[in-house]
């Protein structure tokens, strides 16, 4: 267990502090605005779903616990993502350089924008775990549903 927990420390070390970060691709947003509004009609309508699964006690099933955690780390993934986008718009052509030779260029982590801006871009370490959440949830509600319909208990 004990080398498992090195490997997992020292990745997220590697991931955590950077010297640079490589693979760096800047473009343009022109439908921004719109993007962002997305984002944050995915927060509110999540939030919405949250708020509605636990007035009908869902939670108490052991499959919606998992579909709901999934539900608040989407919402925090596309909270991340929106600030991700505003810090995007700050970095300039100054923080990017070409090394000789490269072909890729490569972002300065000078500030403390371009350091946030690259721990946000990790936006897959928080929608993967995310989706296997819910695709956890999702399975045990098909385990019940099979062990119920196996029992006869769907029938009227």
């Amino acid at each position: 267990m004990a080398p498992l927990f090195f490997t997992g420390f020292m990745l997220l070390l590697g991931c955590l502090l950077p010297d640079s970060a490589l693979a760096f691709q800047a473009h343009d947003y022109s439908g921004l605005y719109i993007h962002q509004l997305a984002h944050l009609f995915l927060i509110i309508s999540l939030f919405f779903f949250t708020i509605k699964a636990r007035r009908t006690n869902l939670v108490s099933l052991k499959a919606w616990k998992y579909i709901i955690a999934g539900t608040w780390l989407l919402m925090f993934w596309s909270f991340a993502t929106m600030s991700g986008h505003f810090l995007d718009l700050q970095i300039t052509e100054e923080d990017l350089f070409l090394p000789i030779g490269a072909n890729i260029p490569v972002l300065r982590l000078t500030d403390w924008q371009e350091i946030l801006y690259y721990i946000l871009i990790q936006d897959h370490l928080i929608v993967i775990p995310a989706m296997f959440l819910f695709y956890r949830g999702l399975t045990l509600l098909r385990k019940e549903q099979t062990k119920s319909s196996f029992l006869g208990q769907d029938r009227p």
